[in-house]
């Protein structure tokens, strides 16, 4: 099917140029708003299970030896960092995890944390007033890595669809295992209230520290809350102790570099304080950035999804001094070599590039939908590292994105 053309600033901004199926979206009336009653993703584990809520008696128990333990852990409306932050301070073990999840909506994915003799555990935890949840899941051989899983389950519900809409839905229905999506990374990989997640990254590679150091804790979107939009504004007047003192304290990223800052720090001494993990994340939203923009730019020149397809299985991410070992990684890099040069081959981030490749397009697994009214409960399965952000997209529209606060 021939693309159409996106114009919207966010869209823009993260990539994603053009829409892969115009034939599928809805009308303007359709209403969908993500929350945890709208918006449900469970994680479907390597075995096939899925994380779901379960009825558990929340009873004691003792480890006899350096057993590996299986929670399913729930949250709702909360991020992935603050909830694996508090689980592991509560247990007091590391957790790990086989992917990352949304922070808004309900979310239900496996964890895997290391016991030792005599470590007494529950069957059944309840943290942050209720938002987050963890259920026991038994024993298992090893600790969870980043992509044991076998994808991600959803649920989504739409309101006010017309019947026009509804035979959209039924048409997708029936022919999802013909219809494939440009697999963009999401919104969520820049940043849901700040997409700014990747210009970290390229300010880091062109070894601009102080745009990066100013791009994590000033530059406030109107998406955030009253007092952390004060805060970021009183960072850009250089009032750092006020900064320091408006910031909430899960924050934890902006208070430790402003503590810095205040102890005589450099900027770049400031910012080897961020976790290493939070670094490579940075660097990748960049890739991932790349990445939108060169399937946009090759989906473009094509005119179609399925023609792209056909053409390339999968693209390298974006990096300099690629091995361009097939027409598709050349034409990837071909696509992004200005935005390439701007990279400081100088830059102590380079290590954190990824060398992975993508899959070019995706499709729905076991697609179905609900009808109630003029409701639709929208029920489908995606792999790993495939955004059903994109999906709805495409059903939907962008949506409404607000510049950041000048001045």
């Amino acid at each position: 099917m021939v693309i159409s053309v996106s114009n919207n600033h966010l869209d823009v901004l993260v990539g994603m140029l053009v829409f892969s199926r115009p034939e599928l979206r809805l009308s303007k009336r359709v209403k969908f708003s993500k929350s945890s009653r709208s918006f449900k993703v469970f994680e479907v584990g390597v075995d096939g299970a899925q994380a779901r809520p379960i009825s558990i008696v929340s009873e004691n128990f003792v480890c006899n030896g350096f057993e590996i333990i299986r929670y399913i852990m729930c949250k709702e409306d909360v991020s992935m960092s603050e909830a694996l932050k508090t689980v592991s301070r509560v247990l007091g073990v590391r957790a790990s995890y086989a992917g990352i999840k949304d922070s808004e909506g309900f979310t239900c994915q496996f964890i895997t944390v290391k016991c030792y003799p005599g470590k007494k555990l529950r069957k059944c935890y309840e943290f942050l007033d209720g938002k987050v949840t963890l259920f026991f899941h038994g024993m298992t051989d090893s600790m969870l890595r980043r992509g044991d899983l076998e994808g991600n389950y959803f649920e989504v519900l739409l309101e006010d669809l017309s019947e026009d809409d509804f035979k959209i839905l039924r048409e997708l229905k029936n022919s999802q295992d013909k219809i494939t999506f440009l697999n963009y990374y999401g919104y969520q990989r820049f940043g849901v209230r700040r997409p700014v997640t990747h210009l970290i990254g390229k300010a880091l590679l062109e070894n601009n520290v102080e745009k990066a150091l100013d791009l994590i804790l000033g530059n406030p979107y109107p998406t955030e809350t009253q007092r952390v939009i004060e805060a970021r504004k009183s960072y850009e007047k250089g009032d750092l102790r006020e900064a320091l003192r408006l910031f909430p304290r899960n924050f934890d990223v902006e208070r430790s570099l402003i503590k810095g800052l205040l102890r005589g720090m450099s900027v770049s001494e400031v910012l080897n304080l961020i976790d290493k993990w939070l670094v490579r994340m940075y660097v990748e939203a960049y890739q991932s950035y790349l990445f939108n923009l060169a399937l946009s730019k090759l989906a473009t020149q094509l005119g179609d999804v399925d023609v792209l397809a056909l053409k390339c299985e999968v693209m390298p991410l974006p990096k300099p001094n690629l091995n361009l070992v097939d027409e598709c990684s050349r034409e990837t890099i071909k696509a992004v070599e200005e935005e390439l040069k701007s990279i400081n081959s100088k830059s102590n981030y380079l290590k954190y590039l990824s060398r992975n490749n993508r899959e070019v397009v995706f499709t729905l697994r076991n697609y179905t939908h609900e009808e109630t009214d003029d409701k639709a409960l929208l029920k489908f399965l995606l792999k790993p590292s495939t955004y059903a952000t994109v999906f709805l997209r495409e059903l939907l529209g962008p949506p409404t994105w607000e510049q950041p606060i000048k001045g």
